[in-house]
């Protein structure tokens, strides 16, 4: 570092954390653990700029010496704010490429040092040609999964990053053994409108029900369900979590005459969503369209048997054949039918996987160990 510059200082330009939910916010609250812990070892200023959210939705653990500013989506005073903050040369982090934008100049020409997170598909399908030059020009790109990595590094010219995979946000506290099932009744609506109760060997998905997503495998299982209903008769299915694509999905399961074991339960509370966990026989997400998948981790928090996709983001979390199953094609029916029978007709083996799992999560993907991973990638620029 040049002595005539200003002492360095972090700067985290982000969606949102604390006052928005999904992955991405879950993720940013372990970048703001680890950048708050940089910033105090190495005695520097940390300002959190978060365009989505407003000023009320400041984590509570930032110290009062921490600025944060909300701007609620205003495009505008976002990008001003960032352009003013360059005048102290900050190091820069982004929890998306496209907020980059307006300091690529900046990062081109090395007067900033940007270190830029990227999470799935956004940063290598459909790149815009300003994102690739942000991320050509970043001095750190730090991936969320190999397989995040691997894909930009196929399809981005001269880019250059480093994985380092997700762990559970830090509001999924560390347990120190495997929660038992909940007593509590799980009671929803059915696809065909009725009123049912969850039984012990339902299968879960916790993903949004979004008309522009379809990957994540909603129709896969629904369209396969008649069929293990014909060898498996009590097997239900809930697949939890908000979307416009609901009404579309109780249509199709109508259509497939099995309404009466689908449930579409929507967004759920915190105590439910862990309850609905606790209690499924197995996580299944057959998605392809995953950078990484946090929700797999839920699950293996609850020590259950998960089930998702080969060349996706779940291969850093799921190991095949021993905490779960990973599919080739999920819209090959057979192959899915043979993953779910055989789970559900050995449940001593799926209960062997799932304690595998949880073991697997507590080895290498509680927020702690995802925060010293990026504590140690982002102390190299310093």
């Amino acid at each position: 570092m040049l002595t005539n510059r200003p002492q360095p200082t972090f700067l985290f330009a982000m969606t949102g954390a604390a006052g928005l939910c999904g992955g991405i916010a879950g993720s940013n609250l372990n970048v703001l653990y680890a950048l708050l812990d940089l910033a105090i070892e190495h005695h520097l200023d940390l300002t959190v700029f978060s365009y989505l959210e407003h000023d009320r939705d400041r984590p509570d653990f930032l110290p009062s010496w921490v600025t944060f500013r909300g701007f609620e989506g205003d495009k505008w005073h976002f990008t001003s704010h960032l352009l003013h903050a360059m005048r102290r040369r900050p190091i820069v982090c982004f929890d998306h490429v496209s907020l980059a934008l307006p300091v690529l100049p900046f990062a081109a020409t090395g007067r900033v040092k940007t270190i830029i997170l990227t999470h799935g598909s956004e940063a290598w399908k459909h790149v815009r040609r300003t994102s690739r030059w942000s991320l050509r020009f970043a001095t750190l790109c730090l991936a969320n999964s190999r397989f995040t990595l691997r894909k930009m590094q196929e399809r981005l010219f001269s880019f250059h990053g480093i994985a380092c995979p997700l762990g559970l946000p830090p509001t999924f506290t560390r347990q120190s053994a495997v929660c038992p099932a909940s007593d509590l009744p799980l009671v929803f609506e059915t696809a065909d409108s009725r009123t049912g109760q969850l039984g012990t060997r339902y299968l879960l998905m916790v993903a949004r029900l979004d008309s522009r997503e379809r990957g994540k495998g909603h129709r896969a299982l629904i369209r396969l369900l008649p069929t293990l209903r014909n060898d498996i008769a009590d097997v239900q299915l809930v697949c939890a979590g908000p979307g416009d694509d609901r009404e579309s999905l109780r249509a199709f399961a109508r259509r497939h005459g099995v309404a009466s074991c689908v449930f579409f339960p929507g967004y759920v509370s915190v105590e439910i969503l862990q309850a609905l966990y606790r209690n499924c026989y197995a996580f299944v997400m057959p998605s392809t369209q995953e950078g990484f998948g946090l929700v797999y981790l839920e699950a293996m928090r609850y020590a259950k048997p998960c089930v998702g996709c080969f060349d996706q983001g779940a291969e850093d979390v799921i190991v095949h054949e021993e905490t779960g199953f990973l599919l080739r094609n999920p819209h090959n029916s057979q192959s899915l039918f043979s993953i779910l029978r055989h789970l559900l007709r050995h449940p001593q083996h799926a209960q062997w996987l799932g304690r595998n799992g949880y073991k697997r999560l507590h080895d290498g993907f509680t927020a702690r160990q995802y925060q010293a991973r990026l504590q140690a990638e982002i102390a190299r620029v310093l």
